[in-house]
């Protein structure tokens, strides 16, 4: 069976408190799903890629996976201080080519923190509470370096304290009883973000006198593109003339809602901008955007209205 990640909405630092919780540090990598079967691995991003081959450091897994499974987990690429670095993730996660491939595996060596499991030995454990499937992970798995398994407490004003030290981006609440459900943004999982960031689709741009001065941004509402504004800080002019290249220009707004304006340039739907905020106003814009970087890990589909979603 082939499964898609269950996805988080947004806690509050309350929730930290909450003794109904597992905490996880919220790692800033490209999740995966490994399927390991008949001695080889697959590892399956979000997109429904198979990015086994850009990471040849993992086939030492078949040593430290005791039997066959369905894990979860994040990709990272740790840098000189001991943190998760998504840059240097991005200088591997796009390569395509075998040798460069190989020369990067080594200079900048991918970690895979696990922290779940969704089968074990054929058998389906999305249906057992999360307490049961972390103690078969841990009977599951060896760690190394390039297999971690992740380490959860149910400390999380603890944990929090050690994100806003190092600058990391938040924690990850899991109810301890919940249950994996594939595919689905669920409220028995919450994000609580140090920064506050929106993946957002790219959906048009402006320009005055450089090529582009901001890009117009979207989120899925109801199955639709739905615009919540314009970013137009946190890039370069080399940035932003390479993106113009590789956008396709449309003659019609692809979202249900576009501003009462001529001057922006539509594009098709296909690049995803991790966007800086300071806050997602009543009439659903952003205030004070930044632009972060673009991802390439995820569907266009996860980039929904419900990543702004607050459980109360």
């Amino acid at each position: 069976m082939k499964y898609q990640p269950m996805l988080c909405k947004i806690g509050t630092k309350d929730d930290l408190k909450n003794k109904k919780y597992f905490f996880e540090i919220k790692f800033d990598g490209t999740r995966a799903i490994c399927y390991f079967k008949n001695n080889k691995i697959n590892l399956i991003n979000r997109r429904n890629n198979n990015i086994t081959h850009r990471f040849p450091e993992f086939k030492q897994f078949v040593n430290l996976i005791k039997t066959e499974c369905v894990l979860d987990g994040e990709i990272i690429v740790y840098n000189k201080r001991g943190l998760h670095d998504f840059n240097l993730l991005q200088s591997r996660d796009q390569l395509d080519k075998t040798f460069l491939i190989e020369i990067r595996s080594k200079e900048l060596p991918a970690t895979y923190i696990v922290f779940d499991i969704l089968e074990r030995n054929s058998k389906s454990l999305i249906n057992l509470p999360l307490t049961e499937r972390k103690q078969i992970l841990k009977k599951t798995i060896k760690n190394n370096s390039t297999l971690e398994e992740c380490v959860h407490t149910e400390r999380g004003q603890q944990l929090w304290k050690y994100v806003v030290k190092k600058h990391l981006e938040g924690v990850i609440a899991k109810e301890k009883n919940s249950y994996y459900e594939p595919g689905k943004r669920s409220n028995q999982w919450l994000k609580i973000k140090f920064l506050k960031t929106v993946d957002a689709v790219i959906v048009g741009y402006t320009h005055e006198k450089r090529v582009i001065s901001a890009l117009c941004l979207a989120v899925y509402k109801d199955k639709n593109l739905f615009f919540i504004g314009k970013v137009g800080t946190g890039f370069t002019l080399p940035f932003l003339e390479d993106l113009k290249k590789k956008f396709t220009n449309i003659s019609k707004a692809p979202i249900i809602n576009p501003p009462k304006t001529n001057d922006i340039t539509w594009v098709k739907p296909k690049f995803i901008a991790e966007i800086e905020y300071l806050e997602f106003t009543k009439k659903q814009h952003l205030r004070v955007p930044a632009f972060k970087r673009l991802r390439y890990d995820k569907p266009l589909q996860e980039c929904d209205i419900g990543q702004f979603e607050t459980i109360r």
